[in-house]
């Protein structure tokens, strides 16, 4: 069920990755709620700024919520991850063990590092996916705005891409 306290903080998510890319890096933001929709950790993509190639959103804003995370184990609290790309293979497992019931993005990544719905499709872990509510791309004026940020990255002297052009040039 979509509500409008899920564009609230997807929009909060679509914030974070803006800081993310003008903090020139990848821009993914997340964030945590418990099922109050209380507020728990925001995250953003920090791998360049605190050259981590872990310091990805939902990394971060399970750290973040570090131990609320841990005491929702026990009291089986249901926390929410919002995040404005589809999470790749490490931030999948991390959202998995972290045991958040339910996850929602902005943004299919078909082309890039998404890995949650190879992984879900793959069968591993099926028994904790099936515990999970997953919502893709649910607000189209959102996802835009992702988009948006994605093409800005794209130009952005940190990308990958352009870092490859670069060292090639250099060679000729």
């Amino acid at each position: 069920m979509i509500i409008d306290k899920d564009k609230y903080f997807l929009e909060l998510a679509l914030q974070e990755a803006a800081k993310a890319l003008d903090e020139n890096t990848y821009p993914i933001g997340a964030v945590i709620v418990d099922e109050n929709y209380n507020l728990i950790a925001k995250g953003r993509n920090r791998v360049h700024t605190e050259q981590d190639a872990t310091a990805h959103a939902e990394i971060d804003a399970i750290r973040k919520a570090g131990k609320s995370i841990f005491n929702a184990k026990v009291n089986r609290e249901k926390f929410t991850i919002y995040t404005s790309l589809e999470p790749c293979p490490m931030c999948t497992g991390g959202i998995l063990f972290a045991n958040i019931k339910k996850v929602v993005w902005l943004l299919n990544d078909d082309i890039g590092f998404g890995g949650y719905k190879k992984i879900q499709g793959s069968k591993v872990f099926d028994k904790r996916f099936c515990e999970v509510e997953v919502v893709e791309e649910p607000f189209d004026d959102l996802k835009e705005k992702q988009m948006e940020l994605m093409k800005r990255w794209a130009l952005n002297p940190n990308n990958v891409i352009n870092l490859r052009k670069v060292v090639l040039q250099e060679r000729v």
